[in-house]
C-alpha cells in the first residue's frame, strides 16, 4: 500500500505506477476528482464537495453562476455541475480558469464589470493558500460588497481569515468537515500530541486527513491479520503457493522493465474499502469505488455585519438542513402561467382612469387603471426577450414594504417573498412589483431589483411665495447702486474736465463781434453740464467742443455712454418683465435655522423616514431630532396629506418628499407649491422580483432598452408635464406685455420733470415782471424833471444803468409828502447832458 500526498502535477504519474503494479493508494488530500472518473486502486480520504455546491446553488435558485477554478480537476467538477441540472433549470454558468492564483486581478475585474450586477461566484481552488490569495485580491478589486455571494468548495472555510468581508455586505458560504468535539477524537488528538514532541499545533483539515489516513491503513492491516490468524505465520508469513502470498521484497526490483504486477493488491484494496471508523473528519467509510460516503459537511455562512457562523449541515443522503431563509416554490425557469404584477395607487404612477376611453386598460375591482407604471408594465412586456403574460393587482395592505417586528415584511415586498413564520393572510403571491419602489439596502437583501427606471431623491416642497412686483424705481435695477454712483461721478468729472479744457484752450474763445470787444467762451460751467447730460441721454446739445482736447474728451464720453446705455437697455427687459419669486428657504440648512418659524416633516414610514433616521450627517440628524420630537404634528401618513398641509399652512410648513412626487404635485391646481433647493440624497425606483426570478435579467435588459430609445423619457413627459395643469414655471420675457407697475417709475420721473419745469417757469415769469415794472417806472421819470427820493436800494442800482450820481448827506433836498424836511435822505443828481429837468412845481415833487 501507498500513502500519496496529492499534487496536481505529479499525482498522475504516481497514480499510473500504482495502478500498473496493482498497489492500493491512500490519498489524504487532493481535489476529490476521483469520485467521477476513479482509478481502480485509489482510496480518497477527502470527500467530494461538488454535490454540496450543487445543493447550495439549487437552494438559492441562482440563474447565473461564475465558476472559478485553477486545476484540471476543476473541469471534471464543472462537468458534474452541468449534469446536476435538467434543461429547464440549468443556470447560466460562466467558467473562468485562473492560471496564476497570485495574480488574477484582470479576471476579477472583468467579472466585476460584467452583467448581471449581482454576482454568484463558486470558487473551486486547489489549496488553502490558493483561497487566501484569491480572497485577498477580491478585497483589492472591491468585490467584497453588497450583491456578491461566494461559495467556497473547499472544506476549510473556518480556517480562513474573513474579517475583511464582514462589513462589506458580501455573503460567503462554505463547508468544514473537522470534528474535534467528540470523545473519540479527543483521544486521537491526545495521542497525536504525545507522538509529536513539538505538538501538532492548530489542528487543520490537512493534518486531520493525514491522521485519518494512517488510522484507515492500520485498521485495514489489523483486519487482514485477523482474517488469517488461523495461519501460524499470519498474513505476512504465508508461502507463495497462494496468489496472495507475501512477496520476497529483498528480491523484488522496482525499477526499469522488471516491474511486475502484484495480485495481492486487490485483496488489500477490498479490505481498505471495508474499513469503518470515526475519525477527525467524521464518519469514514467507502463505497465500491473507494469514495467516502455517509460523511457530514458543516455549512457556514458569513453575512453583512455577521461573522462566519454555522448555519446547518449537509449529507449525501439527507441533503441540506439549514436555518438560512428559504424561498418556497422556486421559479428558476419559464412557467406556463400568467404572472401577477403587484402595484400601489399613487398618482401619477397608478391611478383610476377618469376618461371614457378604456380600451386596453387593466381593471381592478371594477375600475380601470392608468398611469406611468401601467404604461411601463406594457412596455416591459413588449421589449422583454422572453415572452410572458401578466395581470395587475393592487397591494393588499397599501404599503410599499418595510420590515415589521419579528423580521417579516409587509407591503409589496411581503407579497413577493414568503418567509417561514411570517403571516401572509389572504394575500396572493406576487411575481413582480412595478411601482415607485425605492431601491435601498434592506429591500435589496430581500428581493431582486432591476436597474432604476427613474432617478429621484428627497426634496423640499414649500408653498409658493407671493410674486414680488417690480418697484416704482425698478428701471434702476439693471445697474447696481455702486455703478449708478460711479456714473454720477463720471458725469461730474467729465463736465469739469471739459470746462477746464474750454478755459485753457484758445480755440474755444471767440470775439463778441467784428468791431472788437471782449472775447467770450461758450463752454461755461452750465453748458458743459448740459453737453455731458445730452451725450449721456444720447440726444446731444447745441454746444460742441471746437478744440482738439475738447473733442477727445467728448469722444471718450460718447464711447462710454454708448456701452453703458447698450448694457443698461439689454438688462432692463428682464427686470421689467419677470416677476421675482423670493422663497423663504433654499436648502436644508435654511430649514434648520428657521425651524422656529417654519415646521417641516416627511412621511411617517418609508424610505424618506429611514434616510433621516439612519443618517450620520449632522444637519440631517438635527432634522430627524426635530421631526421625532414633533412627530404627530409634522409627520404625514401619506403624500397627499403632506401636500395639503403645505398648501394650507400659509408658508409655515415644508414637506420633505421624493422629487418625483414634488414635481408632479407642483403641476396640480391650485398651482401654489414649489420645489426648492438641491436633492438631499439620490436614489432610484426599480422593478422588484423575488430572489433569482427567471425574468429578472430580461426585465433588466428591457429597462436598459427603454432608456436607450427614449421611451422612459416620453413616459415622464406624458405623465408629469403634458398632463400638468400649471404650465411652465417661468414667463417668456419676450412676449409678456408690460403693465403699469412695471413702468410707473418713468411716469413719476416725467411728471416730476413737468412739475419742476412749471415751477421754474413761474419763477422766471415773476422775476421778469418785476424787472419790467422797474424799467417802466424809470422810463416815466425820464419824461419830466422831478426829484426822486430813493427809498429802497434795488431801484437805485437800476437807475445807475441810466446814468445818475448819488450824493450822500445832503442837508436839504425837498419835502416829503408829509411836509417834513428830508435832510437825511440822499439826493439823486442826473446828468444834465442826457436829461433835461425843470424845477419842481411843488414840494412833493
Amino acid at each position: 500500500m501507498l500513502i500519496v500526498d496529492y499534487h496536481p502535477i505529479t499525482y498522475d504519474s504516481v497514480q499510473s505506477y500504482a495502478h500498473y503494479l496493482n498497489i492500493p493508494t491512500l490519498v489524504p488530500g487532493g481535489s476529490g476528482s476521483s469520485a467521477y472518473d476513479p482509478y481502480k486502486y485509489d482510496i480518497s480520504l477527502l470527500p467530494p464537495t461538488i454535490d454540496a455546491v450543487v445543493t447550495i446553488v439549487k437552494y438559492f435558485r441562482w440563474s447565473t453562476i461564475y465558476y472559478i477554478f485553477d486545476t484540471n480537476d476543476g473541469l471534471l467538477r464543472l462537468q458534474k455541475l452541468y449534469e446536476s441540472f435538467n434543461d429547464t433549470t440549468t443556470p447560466l454558468i460562466r467558467a473562468r480558469r485562473i492560471g496564476n492564483v497570485s495574480d488574477c486581478y484582470e479576471i476579477l475585474r472583468k467579472i466585476d464589470r460584467s452583467l448581471p450586477e449581482q454576482k454568484r461566484i463558486v470558487l473551486d481552488l486547489s489549496s488553502k493558500s490558493a483561497y487566501e490569495n484569491v480572497l485577498h485580491q477580491i478585497v483589492d478589486v472591491g468585490m467584497n460588497r453588497d450583491g456578491y455571494h461566494y461559495v467556497l468548495s473547499g472544506l476549510s472555510i473556518d480556517e480562513l481569515d474573513l474579517n475583511t468581508f464582514v462589513y462589506g455586505g458580501v455573503n460567503i458560504t462554505g463547508f468544514s468537515i473537522l470534528d474535534t468535539m467528540s470523545a473519540e477524537n479527543a483521544e486521537i488528538i491526545e495521542e497525536a500530541t504525545k507522538f509529536d514532541e513539538n505538538d501538532i499545533g492548530d489542528l487543520t483539515v490537512e493534518k486531520a486527513l493525514i491522521i485519518d489516513t494512517v488510522h484507515v491503513l492500520l485498521k485495514a492491516i489489523v483486519n487482514l491479520d485477523e482474517k488469517h490468524v488461523s495461519s501460524k505465520r499470519g498474513f505476512y508469513g504465508r508461502t507463495r503457493n497462494s496468489r496472495y502470498d507475501t512477496p520476497d521484497l529483498t528480491n523484488y526490483n522496482c525499477s526499469g522493465e522488471s516491474l511486475q504486477q502484484r495480485y495481492d493488491g486487490e485483496m488489500v484494496l477490498r479490505e481498505l474499502k471495508r474499513v469503518k471508523l470515526y475519525g477527525l473528519t467524521g464518519n469514514i467509510e467507502f463505497d465500491s469505488k473507494g469514495t467516502r460516503q455517509d460523511y457530514v459537511f458543516k455549512v457556514h455562512q458569513l453575512e453583512h455585519k455577521t461573522p462566519l457562523r454555522e448555519v446547518g449541515v449537509w449529507t449525501p443522503r439527507g441533503g441540506l438542513n439549514t436555518t438560512l431563509p428559504k424561498i418556497e416554490d422556486p421559479v428558476v425557469g419559464p412557467l406556463n402561467r400568467t404572472l401577477r404584477v403587484v402595484t400601489i395607487l399613487e398618482e401619477p404612477f397608478v391611478q383610476y382612469r377618469t376618461s371614457d376611453d378604456n380600451t386596453g386598460a387593466p381593471m381592478v375591482d371594477g375600475k380601470y387603471l392608468e398611469g406611468y407604471c401601467i404604461d411601463l408594465a406594457e412596455l416591459l412586456q413588449k421589449y422583454s426577450d422572453k415572452h410572458y403574460e401578466y395581470y395587475i393587482s393592487l397591494v393588499g395592505d397599501e404599503n410599499y414594504g418595510a420590515i415589521m417586528d419579528g423580521g417579516c415584511w409587509n407591503g409589496m415586498i411581503g407579497e413577493l417573498i414568503t418567509s417561514k413564520g411570517c403571516p401572509n393572510g389572504t394575500r396572493e403571491k406576487a411575481d413582480i412589483a412595478i411601482a415607485p419602489l425605492t431601491i435601498n439596502e434592506e429591500r435589496q437583501r430581500a428581493v431582486d431589483f432591476t436597474k432604476p427606471f427613474m432617478q429621484t431623491g428627497i426634496s423640499i416642497m414649500i408653498k409658493e411665495p407671493d410674486k414680488e412686483k417690480p418697484g416704482v424705481f425698478s428701471f434702476m435695477y439693471p445697474l447696481s447702486n455702486k455703478v449708478w454712483l460711479c456714473v454720477m461721478v463720471a458725469f461730474i468729472a467729465v463736465s469739469l474736465v471739459l470746462f477746464l479744457v474750454g478755459r485753457w484752450s484758445p480755440y474755444e474763445w471767440t470775439d463778441l463781434d467784428s468791431k472788437g470787444g471782449a472775447p467770450i467762451n461758450n463752454f461755461n460751467i452750465l453748458n458743459t453740464f448740459w453737453f455731458s447730460l445730452g451725450a449721456l441721454m444720447q440726444q446731444g446739445s447745441d454746444t460742441f467742443p471746437r478744440s482738439y482736447a475738447g473733442r477727445i474728451v467728448g469722444s471718450a464720453w460718447w464711447f462710454f455712454t454708448l456701452i453703458l446705455i447698450s448694457s443698461y437697455t439689454a438688462n432692463l427687459a428682464a427686470f421689467l418683465t419677470i416677476e421675482k419669486l423670493t422663497p423663504p428657504i433654499n436648502s436644508a440648512d435654511d430649514l434648520v435655522k428657521k425651524q422656529g418659524d417654519m415646521e417641516f416633516g416627511t412621511l411617517r414610514s418609508g424610505s424618506s423616514r429611514s434616510f433621516f433616521e439612519k443618517s450620520k450627517v449632522d444637519i440631517y440628524r438635527r432634522m430627524w431630532i426635530y421631526m421625532s420630537n414633533n412627530f404627530e404634528r409634522v409627520m404625514m401618513p401619506d403624500v397627499k396629506d403632506g401636500v395639503d398641509k403645505v398648501r394650507s399652512s400659509k408658508g409655515k410648513y415644508a414637506f420633505l418628499m421624493e422629487s418625483a412626487y414634488n414635481v408632479y404635485h407642483n403641476q396640480r391646481k391650485p398651482c401654489n407649491t414649489m420645489k426648492v433647493g438641491p436633492l438631499l440624497d439620490r436614489k432610484g425606483y426599480g422593478v422588484a422580483t423575488e430572489m433569482n426570478f427567471y425574468l429578472t435579467k430580461h426585465l433588466n435588459l428591457a429597462i436598459l432598452k427603454l432608456r436607450e430609445v427614449g421611451e422612459l423619457m416620453k413616459l415622464e413627459q406624458k405623465w408629469w408635464y403634458s398632463k400638468g395643469m400649471c404650465g411652465t414655471d417661468k414667463k417668456d420675457a419676450t412676449t409678456s406685455a408690460l403693465t403699469l407697475s412695471n413702468v410707473s417709475g418713468i411716469f413719476h420721473i416725467l411728471v416730476a420733470g413737468l412739475l419742476l419745469a412749471m415751477v421754474v417757469a413761474l419763477c422766471e415769469y415773476l422775476i421778469h415782471q418785476r424787472i419790467r415794472k422797474t424799467r417802466q417806472k424809470i422810463k416815466s421819470l425820464e419824461s419830466k424833471p422831478h426829484t426822486v427820493r430813493i427809498v429802497k436800494k434795488e431801484p437805485l442800482e437800476a437807475l445807475k444803468e441810466v446814468g445818475y450820481s448819488e450824493r450822500e448827506n445832503t442837508p436839504f433836498s425837498g419835502y416829503s409828502s408829509s411836509g417834513t424836511a428830508a435832510a437825511s435822505s440822499p439826493l439823486v443828481t442826473f446828468d444834465s447832458s442826457k436829461y433835461n429837468f425843470s424845477h419842481a412845481s411843488s414840494p412833493e415833487h
